[in-house]
């Protein structure tokens, strides 16, 4: 396992994870967008806040070439 595996497993298996927000995921040419907000807060099990994080997302995924396999017709 990778230390950010196991970073990850410690985090999740000792705290709780509260993630909320909105994004919007449009089809662009060449790709898609996404942009909107997330809001997370990390909570140790005994409700103590450990870690707030209130960011904006604004990323862009470009395909240089989707294939969509036909299947044959004999």
């Amino acid at each position: 396992m990778s230390i950010v595996n196991d970073l990850i497993e410690k985090l999740v298996e000792k705290n709780g994870i509260d993630l909320s927000g909105t994004f919007t995921v449009s089809v662009v040419p060449g790709g898609i967008t996404v942009k909107g907000h997330a809001f997370t807060v990390v909570i140790d099990r005994p409700s103590k806040e450990i870690f707030r994080a209130d960011t904006d997302i604004n990323m862009q995924l470009s395909v240089g070439e989707l294939v969509i396999p036909l299947p044959q017709i004999k």
